[in-house]
């Protein structure tokens, strides 16, 4: 179900890019994926959750550390925690920026892991430890860091200092609500994009400098017929044609025959004013809780025999398997669906990434009639969504994967951290980690980050376990 009145047409779409300086037609991606996120972050550096503004989850730029190499793997440091983590690394020039679910935000060197700074965003004894704490990414931006914690603040600081310059409350009654914020920020022209997960779930626009609110969109707009819609993950921006898509979860409650027309969709927004663009809503009022846990990602995509003839793509992946849209108008292009659809099936926790004309999935399914649950990675032509490649895997996937070098990077509950070959999917490098891996990997300047943490559902008992909880950095033959 599509909104129709707000549809962008032909016209209108040549005419934005035309003020954004961009080409008549599609807007070019050099390399598909490529980071065009902050030009101030450096060559290969790492500076978001998704690498760049596209959420690609791609770091063209790195040549140091590849296909060619990957084999030779090895530790270079590791950082002992406090607490388990569940976001990916910032990574720009000699510092990675990262935060921990009792709500630490950490600077350390990138060459020695050694800490820079430590700032505390904030915990409530009173709530639960798996409601709070940092589980989203920071952006680093112009010398900032953009931070957003599960208290539902965003947090601007100084980046090399780890000052705080502002803190924006987006739900005045967090605890009520049982709101958070695991959606990570998205910085662009001056505004900070965010989300929030609750009944009263929002996608909301702040001043960069200021933190003041900019524009709101409530995804149940009338709460008396129910509520839900959380927005999990990472704004994805058009930046030429300056427009941030969103994706939100299943509804959480509804009354009566509402459709509850922003739950479980793909939403495309003005960046500048929050006006509605158009949506597509996968099912209305959906009681089996298949919503979209990946974050949208904004691509063009090459036809497989004619080159000229490229698609304007926003893709993402829920529970029923992976989306892809005209970013436009939101036609849609396809759907693939890898495993069965159930509440811990399908595409989870932003596992897809875009590179190489090609859209990299992870589905889990869940087991059934007594057969354990599995995990397969594939990788599917961007224009037409065929399977390119498939793995099955040993264990599921619970967190971000990403891609560089020609290597697609996967991390599974398991510990296993994986190495694989992005065009053919063969797997190139493995490595056993202690502990389960729940945050993303960032591949920066010729060296990987990754984490183990632990799965979605925890709470402090856990911390009493052994600790586990550990910030790695691997290079080439540990250099």
């Amino acid at each position: 179900m599509k909104s129709k009145e707000n549809r962008w047409t032909r016209r209108r779409v040549l005419k934005t890019l035309t003020t954004a300086g961009a080409m008549t037609g599609v807007i070019s991606m050099p390399h598909l994926g490529a980071s065009m996120a902050d030009a101030s972050a450096g060559n290969a550096d790492w500076p978001r959750f998704g690498q760049n503004l596209q959420n690609t989850r791609f770091n063209s730029r790195e040549n140091i550390l590849t296909r060619s190499n990957v084999d030779r793997l090895k530790l270079k440091w590791s950082f002992e925690s406090e607490a388990p983590f569940q976001s990916t690394p910032t990574v720009v020039g000699d510092t990675v920026y990262f935060g921990t679910l009792l709500g630490y935000q950490y600077a350390v060197e990138a060459s020695t892991g050694k800490v820079k700074w430590k700032f505390g965003a904030g915990y409530d004894e009173r709530r639960n430890a798996a409601d709070q704490g940092l589980r989203s990414s920071s952006q680093y931006h112009n010398g900032r860091l953009y931070i957003s914690t599960s208290l539902t603040k965003i947090h601007c600081l100084e980046a090399e200092t780890g000052k705080e310059l502002w803190q924006t409350q987006l739900d005045e009654n967090p605890m009520r609500n049982r709101a958070q914020i695991l959606c990570s920020v998205a910085v662009h022209q001056g505004k900070v994009y965010a989300g929030t997960s609750s009944s009263e779930a929002q996608a909301v626009c702040l001043d960069a400098e200021t933190g003041a609110v900019r524009w709101r969109f409530y995804v149940v707009p009338d709460r008396s017929k129910g509520g839900g819609g959380s927005i999990w993950t990472s704004p994805a921006i058009d930046e030429a044609a300056n427009i941030v898509y969103y994706t939100t979860g299943s509804v959480k409650s509804f009354i009566g025959t509402d459709p509850m027309l922003f739950t479980e969709s793909l939403l495309a927004f003005d960046g500048n004013t929050g006006q509605l663009l158009w949506y597509d809503q996968v099912r209305p009022a959906d009681p089996f809780d298949l919503d979209y846990g990946c974050h949208p990602m904004v691509f063009d995509a090459v036809h497989p025999s004619r080159e000229h003839e490229t698609r304007p793509c926003v893709a993402a992946g829920n529970k029923a398997g992976m989306f892809c849209f005209n970013r436009y108008t939101g036609q849609k292009y396809w759907k693939v669906m890898l495993t069965n659809a159930t509440q811990k099936g399908g595409p989870l926790v932003n596992s897809t990434a875009v590179a190489y004309n090609r859209v990299f999935v992870v589905s889990n399914s869940a087991g059934i009639r007594g057969r354990p649950p599995m995990s397969v990675a594939a990788g599917l032509h961007a224009y037409t969504g065929d399977i390119q490649w498939w793995v099955a895997n040993p264990a599921l996937i619970e967190g971000p994967v990403a891609v560089a070098g020609e290597v697609f990077y996967q991390g599974l509950q398991n510990g296993i951290l994986e190495a694989i070959d992005a065009k053919t999917g063969e797997q190139l490098w493995k490595h056993n980690l202690p502990g389960p891996i729940r945050g993303g990997m960032s591949i920066a300047n010729g060296t990987l980050y990754t984490s183990t943490g632990t799965s979605v559902d925890w709470n402090v008992r856990d911390l009493r376990a052994e600790k586990t909880w550990k910030l790695y950095a691997f290079s080439p033959d540990g250099q």
